[in-house]
């Protein structure tokens, strides 16, 4: 049983993991080195780039061992249809690669910007504590908040001000702390320990970086595998198949995610492969449940995509990625 639910077999982790590392360490060396995240960067990184080079080790063995015959019959005249340009179509395929390149363009600035909003309120911080005017002041109450968060309020002079605890220091009511504050903007308010940086804009800061390391590691997913899918259509080119996109349901115990819609290929010549759609934005879960429909199946192993001659929301030829489940066997396309 694997207790990862088959997640460390995915061939695309083996590649993005070492990609989020790099692009951590390219964009907030700082940061990972104000926490002390090198030396485990560091073997992460080493390990990743073995699962790398094994995973592609991995692929070029199926792919020699197999050949194209393992998933596509031999190609016949069958295979064309004057409706659909079948040149143009792998070539769109190309085109979905390049939109993903430009969505991880999109989602690293985001990260990108995270970081260099935290590395600026940090910043900020630090030039108050240099050049902030300093006196002295009282904690007058202390509130504390969920998972350890810690607020109080400090009055020095005649003003009160709020401080967020950043450190691990408690304090107490009646207790003296060292206040800085900037002469031209009174309201920007830290201690020489607490930093006081504003809450809304950490976070923000954090959540960008979540949401764009995220996006990147998808959309660089996502490039990756339709880069390798026209690669793979250009090598193999298309098959005529009549196909049944087939629904399928989590079993007992399982997540109620529901999985993607499996597609039943029968070729032409008699045989036939299951495939396994994969999830993308051009998935087949919108034409789950179609039977006995035309279309054409083309690359190899985990590389394989069905062009449909029309789509789920609009006319014009509709591709699905998805990878193989099985070899191509006599009748094997009914499960």
């Amino acid at each position: 049983m694997d207790p990862f639910g088959g997640f460390v077999k995915r061939r695309w982790v083996w590649f993005a993991l070492p990609a989020a590392v790099v692009a951590v360490f390219a964009f907030s060396p700082e940061v990972v080195a104000a926490y002390g995240m090198t030396p485990a960067f560091v073997v992460g990184f080493t390990a990743a780039a073995a699962l790398v080079v094994l995973g592609v080790r991995r692929r070029r063995a199926t792919t020699s061992t197999n050949g194209f015959g393992g998933w596509l019959p031999p190609p016949t005249g069958h295979d064309h249809d004057r409706r659909i340009d079948f040149t143009s179509e792998t070539g769109r395929l190309r085109r979905f690669a390049r939109h993903g390149v430009a969505l991880v363009l999109i989602w690293v600035a985001l990260a990108g910007s995270g970081v260099t909003g935290l590395v600026l309120l940090d910043r900020a911080a630090d030039e108050l504590l240099a050049t902030g005017a300093r006196t002295s002041g009282e904690v007058v109450s202390v509130q504390n908040l969920t998972r350890g968060r810690m607020t109080f309020q400090v009055r020095y002079g005649t003003r009160t001000a709020k401080i967020v605890r950043g450190s691990k220091d408690s304090y107490a009511a009646g207790e003296k702390v060292t206040v800085i504050y900037d002469r031209a903007d009174p309201d920007r308010v830290r201690t020489t320990k607490e930093e006081n940086e504003d809450q809304f804009a950490v976070n923000l800061g954090i959540v960008s970086i979540v949401a764009g390391s995220l996006g990147t590691l998808f959309a660089a997913w996502a490039a990756v595998g339709w880069w390798r899918r026209a690669r793979a259509v250009a090598a193999t080119g298309w098959r005529n198949a009549t196909v049944d996109v087939v629904r399928v349901f989590p079993g007992t115990g399982k997540s109620l995610r529901r999985p993607p819609p499996e597609i039943h290929v029968r070729y032409r010549e008699g045989t036939g492969i299951v495939l396994r759609a994969v999830s993308s934005t051009h998935g087949a879960n919108a034409l789950a449940d179609f039977t006995d429909r035309l279309a054409w199946v083309g690359g190899w192993g985990r590389h394989m995509v069905v062009l449909f001659p029309n789509g789920p929301r609009r006319p014009g030829p509709y591709a699905v990625p998805a990878y193989a489940m099985n070899l191509r066997t006599e009748g094997g396309g009914r499960r």
